[in-house]
């Protein structure tokens, strides 16, 4: 009789991790299926929460890998109450069963994190296809983001997937759908809300597309608690003005910090020129720490806190920030923002913790003053690709203030190079190249010659400027403080020429190229594609011809637009110095290219990289 029980318990779900009752529309084009996702809250007060996730997943290949590790991470506010992961075979049989007692943990934050501990665990697969039965609890004390329903299908189809929110007395949420049409279901008492989907097949990754291009629902709370402190999420001014109270006695330094500063920028009449000698000092004195110190990641610690220890997180170090210019007499605000490459700003019409960053801003006529206080490259006043042109969260003691951050301009991401390629007629050469980089360009630079050995320079030169295998480089850098960075790199190749055939010398137009790569088409394509930054490059290389060798063929100039980018090339000869002139410059204008101009913008490119693979011949009469 037990025996009876037992198989008729174990009956159903053996059926459900068996691979090949799924239908083959589901397995078009997908590295994994969800046979099913169920998914649970409760939200019993304002500071209380439990969440239950069940999910069966088969995994067709090892091209999706997502399933095979479990984590859950606990603090003071959240506890992973209980874990449990079941492995089946392709026929459904088990293969492993692991309770959370039997996985392991590991604390995090470095002690400042209170209570902090990941639960995690890892599959090891022997074989595809290979099902994956996941399931676990968490309870809140004090909760305010809320958990969404997110439907990720790119190479995952979905069968099946729930998602039921259950409402304490007088517990109101709010919900928005993204890139999906979905309507919960709604009790009759206004209490429980249920999304039912199925039947979804597997999306193809589009590349370029925005980080956030998931479908998903949305959940964000009218009321909440976090920390013993009461908040209201319906407005971003009632939100801000939380977040507000919540950091308000983390602003403060002692007198004789105050005094400290207010010494360092002496002299100095203007808040930009105090801003910026306070900004240098916080870079070269500072570090960055990647963990989210504080009450549920959204308390600042004190700036004195991270006066004294030299780090902080992205709160820690701009709340410092702006304790160092209050000091000085200089007014600057915190700002909650989502950072992130080819992110969308956060949709101002649904207030929501949708921030994972802060940074600083200091209010002005006519353009404020923006920072990045976790970074010891970004220049003064730049914010970069992880945080420009999105909506922040100015936390004011008034209230929230949703703005606009600054879009950087082709300009401000340039590079200017000028190289001087002199060659031997055995088709070796020495080059001795300056670069002039602002922006994204300059701060790749620092990154990729922060190791000084030549073999990483070299390495770098090879893999992220494309150039020529060198036999030996010398880097030399300026001051990475000036806002155009200059650097200089003389090289020496054993081979300069693309190729050598009949006496004559097949050249490249620049040591490295304008552009290499190609984009992806329009066809069947949903979203915008978007370049990292817009850019511009300007490359003027001069070959210093051997002895006796003089030019055969010269590229022709071009002139090469689109709507959002343009290209422009020249091309002489000057025989008297026996040098060739190459000349090109690439502006990229506008870095959204939606699919309706992704063809012709396509095409552009093309064509700028035929011109490119253009040759300079010369020959030996």
């Amino acid at each position: 009789m037990n025996f009876l029980l037992l198989a008729a318990i174990l009956a159903p779900l053996t059926a459900a991790a068996q691979a090949d009752v799924i239908p083959d529309s589901m397995k078009t084009d997908a590295h994994a299926v969800v046979r099913e996702l169920k998914e649970t809250l409760t939200l019993t007060a304002p500071g209380k929460a439990t969440f239950t996730y069940h999910s069966v997943v088969t995994l067709l290949d090892d091209k999706d890998r997502s399933d095979l590790t479990f984590a859950a991470t606990s603090t003071s506010f959240v506890r992973l109450e209980d874990a449990d992961v079941q492995v089946f075979d392709a026929g459904g049989a088990p293969l492993q069963h692991i309770r959370k007692k039997e996985m392991s943990q590991s604390a995090f934050g470095e002690g400042l994190v209170s209570d902090g501990m990941t639960t995690y665990y890892s599959v090891t697969a022997p074989t595809y296809p290979l099902t994956i039965q996941i399931d676990f609890t968490l309870s809140y004390k004090g909760i305010v983001n809320l958990p969404g329903f997110t439907l990720n299908h790119y190479h995952r189809s979905i069968m099946d997937a729930s998602y039921t929110v259950t409402l304490g007395p007088g517990m109101g949420i709010r919900y928005q759908s993204h890139l999906l049409d979905l309507a919960p279901a709604i009790s009759a008492d206004g209490r429980v809300y249920t999304w039912k989907t199925g039947g979804i097949r597997a999306a193809r990754v589009e590349t370029g597309a925005p980080s956030d291009d998931v479908s998903q629902v949305y959940l964000a709370p009218n009321t909440f608690e976090l920390g013993g402190l009461p908040g209201d999420m319906s407005t971003w001014a009632a939100f801000g003005k939380w977040i507000y109270e919540l950091n308000k006695d983390t602003y403060t330094l002692p007198e004789s910090s105050k005094a400290f500063y207010r010494d360092m920028v002496q002299g100095e009449t203007t808040d930009a020129g105090k801003a910026r000698i306070l900004y240098r000092y916080l870079q070269q004195n500072f570090r960055y720490v990647a963990i989210e110190l504080g009450i549920g990641g959204l308390k600042s610690f004190p700036a004195s806190f991270t006066e004294t220890n030299k780090y902080g997180d992205c709160k820690s170090l701009s709340t410092y920030m702006r304790a160092c210019l209050e000091a000085v007499g200089v007014r600057s605000l915190t700002a909650l923002i989502n950072g992130g490459i080819h992110l969308a700003p956060v949709d101002p019409r649904f207030p929501r913790n949708a921030f994972n960053h802060e940074i600083l801003c200091i209010p002005r006529q006519p353009d404020s003053i923006w920072l990045e206080c976790t970074s010891k490259q970004t220049d003064f006043g730049v914010l970069g690709t992880f945080t420009e042109n999105r909506n922040a969260l100015l936390i004011t003691e008034h209230g929230g203030v949703l703005v606009r951050t600054p879009s950087s301009t082709p300009t401000e991401n340039c590079t200017v190079s000028h190289t001087t390629l002199t060659l031997s007629q055995d088709g070796s050469g020495k080059s001795q190249a300056t670069l002039l980089t602002r922006g994204e360009a300059k701060r790749a630079l620092l990154y990729g010659f922060k190791e000084s050995d030549r073999d990483s320079r070299k390495k770098f030169l090879s893999d992220y400027m494309d150039y020529p295998e060198a036999t030996d480089i010398d880097v030399r850098m300026g001051a990475p403080d000036s806002l155009e960075f200059p650097v200089d790199i003389d090289a020496h190749f054993e081979k300069v020429p693309d190729f050598i055939s009949g006496g004559k010398m097949f050249l490249n137009p620049h040591l490295t190229h304008i552009w290499k790569g190609r984009l992806p088409g329009a066809q069947h394509r949903e979203f915008d594609y978007w370049f990292n930054y817009p850019f511009s490059i300007r490359d003027t290389t001069c070959y210093v011809l051997p002895a006796g060798f003089t030019l055969d063929q010269l590229p022709k100039a071009k002139t090469l637009s689109c709507g959002y980018a343009h290209y422009a090339s020249a091309y002489w000869f000057d025989p008297t110095r026996g040098t060739v002139y190459s000349c090109a410059t690439l502006t990229l204008d506008s870095m959204d290219i939606p699919p309706r101009d992704l063809d012709d913008v396509r095409r552009f490119f093309d064509r700028v990289t035929q011109d490119d693979a253009e040759k300079i011949v010369i020959a030996k009469p």
